[in-house]
């Protein structure tokens, strides 16, 4: 198994034992890396951009690494599926990636309620990715 996969089947458990610990702003952090890593596997595995490509195109383009990986991801998706999925995938990776901003960087209370979406909004990404590529 990918080293990224692995991390990332380990982000989506710890997020979920953290939730069940109480620990919701720690767990907003696991639920979206969960699902930033196993993105940027599929881009690799499915698409075929290996990670050395990736990461010299992040280097060259004008975006900061998260953004360029939802960018590429959902370009993809459009082009493999259809708009709307793509759209759809965007704006529900974006929404995951603002919980994690606000739990790792804002002085805000992160309660369970967006603890549990967070989660569940992670379990939604990674079903689709894994079901689909």
């Amino acid at each position: 198994m990918s080293k990224l996969k692995e991390k990332s089947e380990f982000n989506i458990a710890a997020a979920e034992l953290l939730l069940e610990k109480d620990y919701y702003a720690p767990s907003l952090h696991c639920s979206y890396y969960s699902c930033f890593q196993l993105i940027k596997f599929t881009i690799k595995d499915f698409f075929g951009t290996d990670y050395e490509t990736l990461s010299s195109n992040i280097s060259s383009s004008k975006k900061n690494t998260h953004q360029y990986i939802i960018d590429h991801i959902s370009n993809e998706l459009i082009n493999f599926t259809d708009t709307k999925t793509g759209r759809d995938f965007k704006r529900k990776i974006k929404d995951l990636k603002q919980f994690r901003q606000e739990s790792d960087y804002d002085d805000m209370e992160i309660t369970i309620e967006k603890g549990n979406a967070a989660y569940l909004q992670a379990v939604e990404i990674r079903t689709y990715l894994t079901n689909n590529f």
